[in-house]
């Protein structure tokens, strides 16, 4: 129990007292009638050491919003979500948002590779809404939320975002002391500890400093995984109107690689052997990341209704990393798995560096014309994007030594020797211009309309050489070259009979270009760029006095002209393929009575190739890693003040690993369960996953696929003040 001073509202609902006091105060007639002062009244009340589940607003349209008014779908996982979960990591944290699946080695990336409603993200993901473009694994030691916005959405974020984008908020300083600190003791040796403290010494300037160190090992391989980060920002002016806020990321990671397992040429499902059986090399797998992100906010509030806010942020992403994929040798259909088959292994080391300026300089607006109500966007985007990598292969003669199925060796010692085989450099520059004009009609009517124009120019450098002799191999090495000029559209229609209800429509455009992924050839520099869709039908529900947040869609997203290789002529690339993914999606989020609260979501995908192009006989086959069905849940009961409990699953139906839809991953269901204990100062909290010990695997590739953890329990003490 806490006594504090003054008229307030307290905790939760019906535990509000002194409410009648403000609203005499806030009342006319009341003021009016009464001769007497009002005195100051003691409140004795209940602290509330829990947030809700749900959030009604975001940033993710780059104005601040209500959901409500945000006619696309839109998932916001947010710090008390992460919290309940022990969510350490971006992966983590997406496991609350159905419709989404985890790729492994997809093209021969790492880190961070996710696929949204049947479509790859592979540079959909943001940081404070500038694109983070670095293969690494994303930390939540810095984060206040994860956004996810679904489907495309090109005249906010520029090329890609197919499926969606998902923003990561940071933690910011704010007029306030802080000092937290958790440290997590868990199965599979995993120890973390997490440090966060804002200081503000007046209402005008605030600094904030978040670290992070983590050790932990999956059960799989022979060395922990390592992580340690910091993020220091400082905020200037918090109290005016004009404000500057400087912030600094930096995150290193020490990671084994580990591709799990191949498929049954029998079975079509990945071999079925134990979960520690690794196969990867001690010592050789590895994935070292280096990140690094320098950001300034200026923000200038010219009036009460009118702001400017420009974000300048220097990125930097370095990579070394050499995976081995395992792979059945010589077995075909027909031909059983023994302990005795060969298992080859194929490890291959690439490195690089990717760089990236940005700047984005916003205008936002409210004011009333021909008896309309607008709120005016317009900004100006400028990138520049660079990105160099190195592959090497074994030497001929070298050897990376075979295993078996049911005896493999992590600690071989292969007589390996390392051959640059090619060289790739890309530099690309970004212009962008875009307008927004959100409309209310009237009372129940409201409008969206925005347009961008992007106009994108890249040169792309491919050197090869021959890995044994080092030399230049001119015939094959080439430059590449392409511009090109893009119009993006985005517009919605939304009635809102009442404070409760939102109905909308939406229709929304995007782009994918040749060279979008860093990759460019002679041939696709002449090719255009991919143009997607999104047609959306979707309700909305603020229940429970905001309480609790329902919301439903049925959506469609087309990708008109996909880029294929000609199956007759592979030096020569069309924009001849096309597939179309249908939805319906549904969502719950926040409390249903004072001490329960959920978080739900549920999609169903109907996707289907259109027109193979390249990839003949697809037509009509349903894309890679996109199950029909995903569901997710997380509920927790707080029993008392200070004891919480809670619980949820998720679900992930089957999925093909090619377009073919041969290899599959067996759907799976996962559950987790956490208790916590929790005052002002003090914090216990037990996490249990995978509860039943399911074993099942999370992340896809055409010839692999990866483990989802094994049953892991994570104790994490924390103390605040």
């Amino acid at each position: 129990m806490k006594k504090q001073s003054a008229p307030l509202l307290v905790g939760q609902r019906g535990a509000v007292v002194g409410a009648g006091v403000l609203a005499l105060a806030l009342n006319p007639a009341f003021a009016q009638a009464a001769d007497t002062r009002l005195q100051a009244v003691e409140v004795v009340g209940e602290q509330a050491q829990r947030g809700t589940l749900a959030t009604g607003a975001s940033t993710i349209g780059k104005t601040w919003q209500q959901l409500r008014d945000i006619p696309q779908s839109v998932t916001v996982v947010n710090q008390q979500l992460i919290e309940d979960q022990g969510a350490d990591s971006l992966k983590d944290a997406l496991k609350n948002v159905s419709g989404l699946t985890f790729a492994a080695g997809e093209g021969g990336r790492t880190g961070d590779q996710i696929v949204m409603r049947g479509f790859a993200t592979t540079t959909d993901l943001f940081v404070d809404s500038a694109r983070d473009i670095g293969q690494y694994t994303r930390d939540l030691f810095n984060t206040e939320k994860v956004e996810v916005l679904k489907g495309p959405s090109s005249m906010l974020f520029g090329r890609g975002s197919t499926g969606g984008v998902i923003n990561l908020v940071s933690k910011q300083p704010y007029a306030g002391n802080k000092q937290e600190a958790e440290l997590t003791i868990g199965s599979e040796d995993k120890r973390r500890a997490t440090v966060d403290v804002n200081y503000a010494e007046t209402d005008d300037v605030a600094l904030r400093l978040n670290v992070m160190a983590e050790k932990k090992n999956n059960g799989r391989t022979v060395h922990d995984d390592e992580r340690y980060g910091f993020a220091p920002s400082v905020a200037i002016g918090l109290d005016g109107p004009t404000s500057l806020t400087l912030s600094y990321l930096h995150l290193t990671e020490h990671n084994n690689t580990d591709y799990g397992v191949p498929y049954d040429p029998n079975t079509l499902k990945p071999v079925d052997v134990p979960y520690g059986r690794y196969y990867g090399l001690s010592g050789l797998d590895y994935e070292d990341t280096k990140t690094d992100l320098a950001t300034a906010v200026l923000e200038h509030r010219v009036s009460d209704k009118s702001k400017v806010k420009n974000q300048l942020r220097y990125a930097r992403y370095q990579r070394d990393a050499a995976p081995t994929a395992p792979r059945l040798s010589g077995l075909k259909p027909g031909m059983p798995v023994s302990g005795q088959t060969v298992m080859r292994r194929e490890l291959k080391q690439r490195n690089g560096v990717d760089e990236t300026w940005s700047n984005q300089t916003d205008f936002t607006t409210e004011l009333e014309a021909a008896g309309l109500k607008h709120q005016l966007l317009a900004g100006l985007e400028l990138t520049r994007e660079r990105s160099y990598t190195d592959r090497h292969d074994n030497l001929t003669g070298t050897s990376q030594p075979s295993t078996s199925v049911g005896a493999p060796n992590p600690s071989d010692t292969p007589n390996l020797k390392w051959g640059k085989t090619s060289h790739r450099d890309y530099v690309a520059d970004g212009a962008a211009l875009y307008a927004q004009d959100f409309i209310t009609l009237n009372r129940e009517w409201k409008a969206l309309l925005g347009a961008r124009f992007d106009r994108l120019s890249g040169d792309y450098h491919t050197r090869n050489f021959n890995k044994d002799t080092g030399a230049l191999d001119s015939k094959t090495s080439y430059d590449a070259s392409r511009t090109d000029n893009v119009w993006s559209w985005r517009s919605g229609l939304i009635w809102q009979p009442d404070t409760t209800q939102s109905y909308y429509a939406s229709y929304g455009t995007s782009f994918n270009p040749s060279g979008e992924a860093y990759a460019l050839d002679k041939a696709t520099q002449k090719v255009a760029p991919e143009k997607n869709r999104n047609m959306e039908l979707g309700a909305k529900f603020d229940l429970l006095d905001g309480d609790l947040l329902l919301r439903g869609a049925l959506f469609r997203i087309e990708k008109t002209n996909e880029r294929n290789t000609d199956p007759l002529i592979p030096d020569v690339v069309t924009l001849s393929g096309k597939r179309h993914t249908d939805g319906v999606e549904f969502e719950a989020a926040g409390r249903l009575t004072e001490r329960w609260e959920v978080f739900a979501g549920a999609t169903y995908l109907d996707a289907t190739i259109d027109k193979a192009g390249s990839h003949l006989g697809t037509e009509g086959k349903r894309p890679r890693n996109t199950p029909n069905f995903s569901a997710n849940l997380w509920t927790s009961y707080r029993l008392s003040s200070e004891w919480t409990v809670g619980g949820g699953a998720n679900w992930v139906g089957k999925r093909y690993a090619t377009e073919a839809n041969t290899n599959v991953l067996p759907e799976y269901v996962v559950v987790g369960a956490m208790l916590a204990y929790e005052t002002r100062h003090y914090k216990a909290q037990l996490n249990v996953n995978n509860l039943f010990d399911e074993k099942y695997y999370e992340g896809l590739y055409s010839g692999h696929a990866t483990y989802g953890a094994r049953r892991n329990a994570e104790l994490t003490l924390g103390v605040k003040f």
